[in-house]
């Protein structure tokens, strides 16, 4: 599908006309930009709106510029706009630091793995370095905030009633159906931390270590890339942005993020290049910008997932030497944080190779007993992928787990609980996870047989000595696994 960039001006043409006398340099507009995309126009304006293209009250762009051709399907796309919709608020909007064109963006590198042209992401910028756009701030600020009451919903065009009527035709949703047949006996029980998951969040790692020491590990050829410059310039301006955001307390800032399919190189060569005792370094910074939606959507899509199967690929090596730990840490920590898009589970899901690759990312890593902060990392890694698939099941999507892959976790982490001797934190995630893959499992399953073979309840109760102060031990062995799982 063609993407193009509409380019509109919200003066009117006064800012080419006053902008030498009143700025000291001309500037063409006061750019407002659309992504038109498959007969829609998409559009920040109070949140993100597709409306039919040129229906707003500014009428038709003064430019049209081709940003190129996606391949992506659109349920894909409609998923990523879904992920990015709670950074794309009206209470996020900020006229100079948060607009219409840091989503037209942040769409683009999204859909095209570039971004739209400097000239109007930088125009914020120019305005604010001269000395009367400086002086104009707060009465532009005021103005535009006047405006959005005005319209309400903190729309600036007052697009919000139209949109309704023009969003994309799709179909209704999908909403779940109740087997046929007694009620689970889960549905009985007293479950508080497995009954609702809709307020659970998948577990990221969101830490950035200090970028020098941190970028100092790639040695000279590999830091002096561009590509880890604009790195470590997207992650100190988000750093930046996300405390001015705070300040505010009006929700997540953006800022423009690095080019994507250059990072995605980067890491690749770094993998080839790098030896594995730093290895490490260049996969925490790939780490660190996965926390942010538009990247980890991004990769989620990427073709053949081949900068995070070149990671993987080199963890789960048995040639040579054993993985170093550091490397093995940051790269669970690396695929927990692909978990930001909702698009990532279901490609996880169905990629042939990809799915086998985590399976024994997880499992490999539950065998290491020096390291809790490994098995902690594993465990999280499995309870984003085991809340994943619990919402696939509920939704009646195809795109679950497939039964010998939830198998195979089951016992690897049913193994790993009953090891588990020193670490609270790692002991509490396999519980966690455990649970969402057991939950309301079918009781004629091969699942439910592994658990009563392998006496799973027990095992799990059977960490109540060492761990007395953990209550998923009750929850998960003797209501879950006890009550829950009994023969009528």
């Amino acid at each position: 599908m063609e993407v193009q960039l509409l380019v509109y001006d919200l003066s009117q043409g006064l800012a080419r006309q006053m902008s030498m006398g009143f700025l000291g340099f001309q500037l063409d507009a006061i750019y407002h930009t659309s992504i038109e995309l498959n007969g829609r126009e998409y559009v920040y304006d109070g949140g993100i709106l597709a409306i039919q293209p040129y229906s707003s009250h500014l009428g038709h762009p003064m430019e049209k510029l081709p940003l190129g051709t996606t391949n992506l399907t659109m349920d894909v796309i409609e998923e990523y706009l879904d992920s990015v919709r709670p950074i794309f608020t009206a209470d996020a909007y900020d006229l100079f630091q948060h607009n219409c064109n840091n989503f037209t963006d942040s769409f683009s590198n999204f859909l095209l793995g570039h971004g739209i042209p400097e000239h109007i992401t930088g125009m914020p910028r120019a305005v604010l370095a001269s000395p009367m756009g400086h002086m104009l701030l707060p009465q532009l600020v005021q103005s535009v905030n006047a405006g959005r009451r005005q319209n309400g919903n903190g729309s600036l065009l007052g697009l919000q009633n139209s949109a309704q009527q023009a969003s994309p035709q799709s179909p209704p949703p999908v909403q779940p159906t109740t087997p046929s047949g007694p009620p689970h006996p889960h549905h009985k029980l007293r479950l508080p931390s497995f009954a609702n998951t809709a307020n659970t969040k998948p577990v990221l790692f969101e830490k950035v270590p200090p970028l020098d020491k941190l970028i100092g590990k790639l040695g000279d050829d590999m830091a002096g890339q561009p590509a880890v410059h604009a790195l470590r310039k997207y992650l100190e301006e988000r750093a930046k942005s996300a405390s001015i955001a705070q300040e505010k307390q009006n929700g997540p800032a953006s800022v423009a993020i690095p080019d994507l399919a250059s990072l995605g190189q980067l890491v690749r060569e770094a993998v080839k290049a790098m030896p594995r005792a730093n290895l490490f370094a260049a996969v925490d910074l790939f780490r660190c910008s996965l926390v942010d939606p538009r990247i980890s959507g991004f990769f989620a899509e990427e073709v053949d997932h081949a900068t995070v199967q070149s990671v993987l690929g080199v963890v789960l090596s048995t040639e040579g030497e054993a993985c170093p730990y550091a490397l093995r840490l940051v790269a669970l920590q690396m695929v927990c944080n692909l978990f930001s898009s909702p698009l990532y589970a279901r490609e996880l899901f169905t990629h042939a190779a990809l799915r086998p690759a985590v399976v024994q990312l997880v499992a490999a890593s539950f065998l290491d007993e020096s390291h809790n902060s490994v098995r902690a990392a594993a465990a999280s890694l499995l309870f984003n992928m085991a809340l994943a698939n619990r919402r696939s099941r509920e939704g009646r999507t195809s795109s679950g787990l497939p039964e010998e892959d939830r198998v195979e976790l089951t016992a690897s982490v049913i193994e790993a609980i009953g090891q588990e001797e020193a670490s609270a934190g790692a002991l509490q995630c396999m519980l966690a996870a455990l649970g969402h893959l057991v939950y309301c499992a079918p009781l004629d399953g091969e699942l439910v047989d592994l658990l009563r073979v392998l006496d799973a309840s027990s095992v799990v109760l059977g960490k109540q000595k060492a761990f007395p102060n953990e209550p998923l031990i009750a929850e998960v062995g003797s209501e879950l696994l006890g009550k829950g799982l009994q023969r009528p």
